[in-house]
C-alpha cells in the first residue's frame, strides 16, 4: 500500500463507535452493499434538494457501488449509515486526500424527524474525530447559506470561514426551480505543523485583504 495513503485508513465502526460521540441509541456504522444501493431512494425522500447539484451523485446507485466504502470495500469516499433505536435516520459521507493529508466532508442529511435534538450537531464532532482517527490534518466543509444552523454548528466546533464562492454549487428551490447558491469554505487544521504563511510581496490586493480578513495579524 502507498505511504501517503497508510497515513489515511478509515476507522472501524468498532472505533467510531468508542469516540464517546453518540448516545446509547445511535449507531454509526457502514453500508451493505445492499444498504448503498437504497440510499438513492431515501435522499429523494428526505431532502429532494439533494437531487441536483455536486451532492447529486450520491442518488446515482452505479456511483455508490463503485466510490462509496461499503462493508465489503475501501474507496477513498466512506459512507456512514446512522441508526437510532435501530431505524435508519440518516448518513454522514467524507472524502480523503490522502497525499495532502485532507479530509472532505461531503453529503450528510437526516430524516425529517430526526432533525431534532442531538442528532443535527454531531456531524462536526464525527467529522473532527474521524479526522483524527483517520489521520488528516485539515478538514474541509463546503455549507449552505440557505440557513445559519450549519455555519453555527461549525464555528461552534472551532471551524474558520476562509472564503464565499457565488453560484458554487445548484439547489432546488421551495417553487422547483434550480438555482446556483452561494456556499462557504470552512476549515480546521488538525496537524501539528505550522503552515508556511505566504509572502505578502507574492499577494495581489485583494488576496492579502481577504487574508487579513481570516487571520488577524
Amino acid at each position: 500500500m502507498d505511504a501517503a495513503l497508510e497515513t489515511m485508513t478509515w476507522p472501524t465502526d468498532a472505533e467510531i463507535a468508542a469516540t464517546g460521540l453518540l448516545p446509547p441509541t445511535v449507531i454509526f456504522r457502514r453500508f451493505s452493499d445492499a444498504e448503498l444501493a437504497a440510499l438513492p431512494d431515501a435522499i429523494a425522500a428526505w431532502y429532494p434538494t439533494a437531487t441536483v447539484g455536486s451532492e447529486s451523485v450520491f442518488c446515482d446507485r452505479d456511483f455508490l457501488a463503485r466510490a462509496a466504502t461499503s462493508s465489503t470495500q475501501e474507496t477513498d469516499l466512506l459512507a456512514l449509515r446512522i441508526e437510532r433505536d435501530g431505524e435508519f435516520v440518516g448518513f454522514l459521507s467524507f472524502e480523503r486526500q490522502p497525499a495532502a493529508r485532507t479530509l472532505h466532508a461531503r453529503l450528510g442529511l437526516l430524516a425529517p424527524a430526526a432533525r431534532t435534538g442531538l442528532l443535527g450537531a454531531l456531524g462536526f464532532p464525527m467529522f473532527e474525530a474521524i479526522g483524527r482517527l483517520c489521520g488528516a490534518e485539515l478538514l474541509l466543509s463546503w455549507v449552505t447559506l440557505a440557513s445559519r444552523h450549519q455555519q453555527i454548528f461549525a464555528e461552534r466546533r472551532g471551524f474558520r470561514a476562509v472564503g464565499v464562492v457565488p453560484g458554487f454549487d445548484r439547489d432546488r428551490q421551495p417553487d422547483g426551480t434550480v438555482r446556483r447558491v452561494y456556499e462557504a469554505l470552512y476549515a480546521k487544521a488538525l496537524g501539528d505543523e505550522v503552515a508556511l504563511r505566504p509572502a505578502p510581496e507574492a499577494l495581489t490586493p485583494a488576496v492579502r485583504a481577504l487574508l487579513a480578513l481570516i487571520e488577524p495579524g
